[in-house]
């Protein structure tokens, strides 16, 4: 099962909903974490982990999502991991 994490300032940490894009993604066995922070520093990464379950780290806009709504914020969600994970394939 996919299993989604997340990284997040607390003013916009109640519109990310890990749950909803693990459902989306089912059993596909990956490990994503969201990083929506108000920082620059933070950079997109991907890497095997020993077992063999492909890692993503993916940046969220802090500013886009701040001014999104929750379900506009999901739709995002899931459409950045789909296009990591076709890009990863």
């Amino acid at each position: 099962m996919a299993n989604v994490t997340l990284a997040a300032n607390q003013e916009v940490c109640d519109l990310l909903d890990y749950e909803y894009v693990e459902h989306q993604l089912g059993e596909l066995k990956v490990n994503i974490l969201f990083s929506c922070v108000n920082t620059d520093d933070w950079s997109d990464e991907s890497w095997i982990n020993a077992e063999g379950i492909p890692s993503h780290i993916i940046k969220l806009p802090y500013h886009k999502v701040r001014i999104m709504s929750k379900e506009q914020v999901r739709a995002l969600m899931l459409e950045k991991a789909l296009e990591r994970l076709q890009r990863a394939a």
